[in-house]
């Protein structure tokens, strides 16, 4: 089983808010994910209590490919495991879900 333990992104606890898509690309980048998606084990994601928001955009840079690559919410959760507040949990419910949606054009 791997571990993700996400304080290493709040600079000691003085972050309370991940957001942001280039900051979710960039711990994409910084915990490996494609390489864990490619993997097979299971990964537990943990978020500190002190973490109030993480954001959809934050979520979606980070988790959106891999949860694309599982393609539903049931097989992305049975690899990834989130360990967080309830409130945070939604949130990354919420980042799930607008993964999943299927974008059109305007046009």
């Amino acid at each position: 089983m791997q571990q993700i333990e996400l304080i290493e992104l709040t600079g000691n606890g003085e972050v309370h808010n991940l957001s942001g898509h280039d900051r979710g690309l960039a711990a994409r980048k910084k915990f490996k994910l494609e390489e864990l998606d490619k993997a097979g084990d299971q990964v537990v994601v943990s978020i500190p209590d002190f973490v109030y928001s993480v954001t959809p955009s934050f979520f979606q840079g980070m988790f959106a490919e891999s949860v694309r690559l599982f393609g539903n919410r049931e097989k992305f959760l049975s690899r990834y495991q989130f360990r967080a507040d309830p409130v945070v949990l939604e949130q990354i419910d919420n980042g799930i879900r607008a993964s999943l949606m299927q974008r059109r054009s305007l046009l």
